[in-house]
């Protein structure tokens, strides 16, 4: 006889953008000490890879608090709070990168760019989450007036 588990969706789940901070941070720090313990670098274009893994985890970053904030009760706070963890996985994942590979960002290649890019599209994205959100809403509303039910 198994017992019945109850799973909530991901679109349910009120996660705070600091903590999804404090989960891609971790995985910063666990992915670029696993690269660097097990590969040596000669400091050429190869150990661009430490950038690679920072732009990686930022990218992931978006798409997820983007999906979070479907849930979120306190929009304001919510989006504040989503782009100074944005800046903050961003400033940290360079600090990281280059402390790890010995690179700068010009020196790596376009990543100067790629923040730049990464940056505009994160906007882009969750405002269009937000946008997409508020349509529901407000669908939802109208459908109730029509039913009756308001």
């Amino acid at each position: 006889m198994s017992i019945p588990v109850q799973r909530e969706s991901v679109f349910a789940k009120q996660i705070h953008p600091y903590k999804q901070l404090i989960v891609c941070l971790g995985l910063l720090v666990i992915i670029m000490s696993i690269i660097k313990a097990c590969f040596s670098f000669d400091g050429g274009r190869s150990a661009a890879v430490f950038w690679e893994v920072a732009f990686a985890i930022l990218m992931g970053y978006a798409l997820f608090n983007s999906i979070f904030s479907l849930a979120y009760k306190e929009r304001g706070s919510y989006f504040r709070d989503s782009i100074f963890s944005f800046l903050a996985i961003g400033a940290a994942g360079g600090l990281m990168a280059y402390w790890y590979s010995g690179l700068g960002i010009d020196e790596a290649g376009s990543f100067r760019w790629l923040y730049v890019v990464f940056g505009f599209s994160y906007l882009v994205f969750i405002s269009i989450v937000n946008l997409m959100r508020k349509i529901i809403e407000i669908v939802k509303k109208q459908d109730a007036r029509l039913r009756g039910e308001e």
